[in-house]
């Protein structure tokens, strides 16, 4: 049997010529009041994403946002598919870049990429889900790239070790966050609080024979789980880089 090239494993929109090139206005009878263009198309996307989540998410849902026929959406996005991953792409737009600097603080500059990452990320908890869908080779996901590369390199790690620091960080801050949204979801889905939900999720564990004895469960500070996750988000963060430290020469 022969075996799939990479392009066809998974396709990209930025891999693949669009239905459409600059502005254009639906055809008659398609479109609805005003002009359509994908960069107007895809910031209601990314706005109905954040109300609905990616589960609820539908062209037809989008075209009535935008009061347009769901067909006139065709003119300027292939698919839902690469609707979403255009939308991924502006989530990238809002990470806020450190500067890539000449190496003395490349510390900071691990940890501003990380810290900023996540918080896009929260920002719009359906992108985080989606995000190991798409090959994430827009502008603003190389820009981020590019970035991570430049601090990566200037600083005193080797070529190699630069490049485990950076998977080492991202695969952490991927987790991490991934767990946060998770958490954030399932409380907003029992209509409590992230504490509540693990305050319940506790006393009903507790109740299973042995459970209270075994030492599992852990009393949790009495500070908000935002504060909490703060602290331990950037606490892990601290032995990682320790760790790259310790393993320069």
């Amino acid at each position: 049997m022969a075996t799939k090239r990479a392009s066809q494993v998974k396709k990209s929109v930025w891999l693949t010529p669009g239905p459409v090139r600059g502005r254009r206005s639906p055809r008659a009878g398609e479109g609805g009041p005003g002009s359509l263009d994908r960069e107007v198309i895809v910031a209601a996307a990314v706005r109905l994403l954040d109300e609905q989540g990616e589960a609820r998410f539908s062209m037809r849902g989008l075209a009535a946002r935008l009061d347009v026929t769901p067909m006139s959406l065709y003119w300027y996005v292939a698919d839902k598919d690469d609707l979403l991953e255009l939308a991924l792409d502006v989530v990238g737009g809002e990470m806020v870049l450190p500067p890539a600097g000449d190496g003395s603080d490349w510390e900071a500059g691990l940890r501003a990429l990380a810290a900023t990452w996540r918080a896009a990320m929260l920002a719009h908890p359906w992108a985080i889900r989606i995000y190991s869908d798409y090959l994430n080779i827009g502008p603003n996901s190389i820009r981020f790239s590019a970035r991570a590369l430049e601090i990566a390199r200037a600083s005193p790690l080797s070529e190699a070790d630069s490049m485990a620091a950076l998977s080492a960080i991202f695969q952490y801050t991927y987790g991490f966050t991934a767990t946060e949204v998770n958490w954030a979801e399932k409380a907003a889905e029992a209509g409590s609080s992230t504490e509540e939900l693990i305050e319940e999720i506790t006393e009903a564990v507790r109740e299973i024979p042995g459970v209270a004895d075994s030492g599992v469960l852990v009393d949790r500070a009495g500070e908000p789980e935002t504060v909490l996750r703060e602290r331990e988000f950037h606490r892990a963060l601290d032995w990682l880089l320790t760790g790259m430290r310790a393993g320069l020469p």
